[in-house]
């Protein structure tokens, strides 16, 4: 039994390593992907001028954490997390309401109503 198992495993090991073929490609960096990086300084800026909120500044405060600690952050992120938090900003809603947050709200309250007429 055992030795049927591991045989019907090499086999399925046999036919992926034979279908799934193995390539790499290195070549020269063009400047358009060179170029690609420039966006990257202009989201890092974002993202520390987010910081810089007196909001934001009072938040990461009551969390702990200092002016300076937090733009020591930023500047330790990679190009990819401060372009996700860049992205993240952009999609913030400008007065605090979410889509979100209005649905868990009126759950919420129609859960509360429905056990208290109940």
């Amino acid at each position: 039994m055992k030795s049927q198992l591991v045989r019907q495993v090499c086999r399925l090991l046999v036919v992926c390593l034979a279908a799934l073929p193995f390539s790499t490609y290195a070549g020269m960096i063009g400047t358009s992907e060179l170029t690609a990086a420039v966006p990257a300084q202009g989201a890092r800026d974002k993202v520390l001028q987010f910081t810089q909120r007196s909001e934001v500044r009072n938040q990461l405060q009551q969390l702990g954490i200092t002016p300076a600690a937090a733009q020591a952050r930023v500047g330790a992120l990679t190009d990819a997390e401060v372009a996700s938090i860049a992205g993240r900003i952009d999609s913030l809603p400008a007065g605090g309401f979410s889509a979100w947050a209005a649905g868990v709200t009126l759950l919420i309250v129609g859960l509360i109503w429905y056990y208290w007429v109940k």
